[in-house]
């Protein structure tokens, strides 16, 4: 900014000083009217002259600081994370239902229901418990012999259990309940529901009247 002021200050003065010699050279009986012309004219030429010295340093500058940030940094950066698909035999199978982050993961789910999160994912769950998501698809797969999806999808199913038996929500639609528990959609609650109970909601709701 103080540059630009600097170089805009010294512009103005090349400007007077030029309008000033023109004055002197060509005498003083120049007419009002040619005198605003000449002075029009001089300053339109040496504003085009600076704003086009001011674009191309401007266009330069921005072209050095991209080829910064873009060319090839000396600087290293370490993944701590575990690689996905690389996980050794033996490592796989020494992970058992006492894995200190399947522990935290049961806590999120039972304690903080971040099931309910219709967003919710691998990535978001393994920066939660700081891990790579292929590692934590790893956990649940050994321990749980699902996937991820599954997982997840039957603490939403049991949520929608809790609801359906409890009084307080008898006047919520089954779809509304799903929802709250964590489902995108009918579709994925019904089939979700299904797969994990072997009944519809419908079905189960009818069983415990």
């Amino acid at each position: 900014m103080d540059n630009d002021l600097t170089n805009y200050s010294l512009f103005i003065i090349i400007y007077l000083a030029n309008y000033v010699y023109g004055w002197l050279l060509f005498g003083i009986d120049i007419s009002s009217t040619m005198s605003g012309l000449a002075l029009s004219a001089t300053f339109i030429m040496h504003w085009t002259a600076y704003i086009g010295i001011y674009k191309y340093k401007l266009a330069k500058n921005r072209n050095a600081v991209y080829n910064f940030l873009n060319q090839d940094s000396n600087i290293s950066y370490t993944n701590p994370q575990i690689p996905q698909n690389n996980i050794p035999q033996q490592y796989k199978e020494s992970i058992t239902a006492d894995n200190l982050y399947f522990q935290k993961l049961e806590l999120l789910c039972k304690d903080q229901h971040i099931y309910t999160d219709s967003t919710l994912n691998r990535e978001k769950v393994a920066e939660k418990l700081g891990i790579s998501a292929g590692y934590l698809s790893q956990i649940i797969n050994t321990i749980t012999e699902d996937n991820f999806a599954h997982y997840i999808n039957q603490y939403r199913v049991e949520a929608v259990k809790e609801m359906i038996s409890d009084p307080e929500y008898e006047n919520y639609t089954l779809l509304t309940i799903g929802l709250e528990s964590g489902f995108t959609s009918k579709t994925t609650f019904y089939n979700a529901f299904k797969k994990v109970t072997g009944q519809t909601p419908n079905e189960y709701k009818n069983t415990i009247k």
